[in-house]
């Protein structure tokens, strides 16, 4: 059986780089924690970010929130890039799996896109921690990201 590639994400907003990299501007826990996105691209996001002290739980592994942190940015964002002008995304449900221990280095997560529908996509995001030359998945996040318009 011969496995399909799945159609091209269709985007409709042309400045969604722009769109996604103010709105990671305005959310201060991001900056907080250190996170940049590195790649922006239909249905597909790259975030990453140093690990420091601050970033670890008692006995020096990577808190489990920080890496649920970096996953939920990078699958929200990727499913952002699908979105209208005027629409925004919101996680709706969020499950991570804790693969393996994270410590110091840097955390990557890639998110992705798996279905994109009017009113909600499946997203998922694979937690990597690199560390030295060694490059492990530490966690898998599946999302449910909702497309909402926002009040004014």
């Amino acid at each position: 059986m011969k496995t399909q590639t799945p159609p091209p994400f269709k985007v409709k907003n042309d400045n969604y780089r722009e769109t996604i990299l103010n709105h990671l501007f305005k959310q201060h826990f991001m900056q907080l924690i250190g996170c940049k996105l590195t790649k922006i691209e239909p249905g597909l996001v790259i975030a990453e970010m140093d690990i420091g002290k601050e970033h670890e739980q008692q006995i020096g592994l990577i808190h489990g929130g920080v890496t649920a942190s970096i996953a939920d940015v990078a699958a929200g964002f990727a499913g952002f890039t699908l979105v209208g002008l005027n629409e925004h995304t919101v996680t709706a449900e969020i499950k991570v799996s804790y693969l393996n221990k994270g410590f110091g280095g840097r955390l990557k997560a890639i998110g992705r896109v798996v279905k994109a529908g009017r009113s909600f996509m499946f997203c998922e995001a694979d937690v990597f921690n690199l560390h030295g030359d060694t490059e492990t998945l530490i966690a898998r996040a599946t999302t449910t990201i909702a497309v909402i318009t926002p009040r004014q």
